[in-house]
């Protein structure tokens, strides 16, 4: 199979939720935040529910899938 990038139709719509990028990545690997995902953090910070270090230090991370979930078609 090959991937091309160039010829995505959706190329720079919706590579941040590339299928593509998600079967590529190892599971367990840590991603950096989004920007939704930073928000949340800094209001956590501003409430004082997480400290400075935390914060700068946070990761999100790719699940795996539940075990009750199977792939269709």
């Amino acid at each position: 199979m090959i991937i091309d990038c160039q010829s995505c139709p959706v190329r720079e719509l919706h590579c941040d939720d590339c299928m593509v990028t998600a079967l590529l990545a190892p599971q367990g690997s840590m991603l950096p935040l989004d920007p939704a995902e930073r928000a949340a953090v800094g209001r956590l910070l501003g409430a004082g529910l997480v400290s400075a270090n935390e914060a700068a230090t946070a990761t999100a991370r790719r699940e795996p899938w539940a075990a009750h979930v199977r792939a269709v078609g």
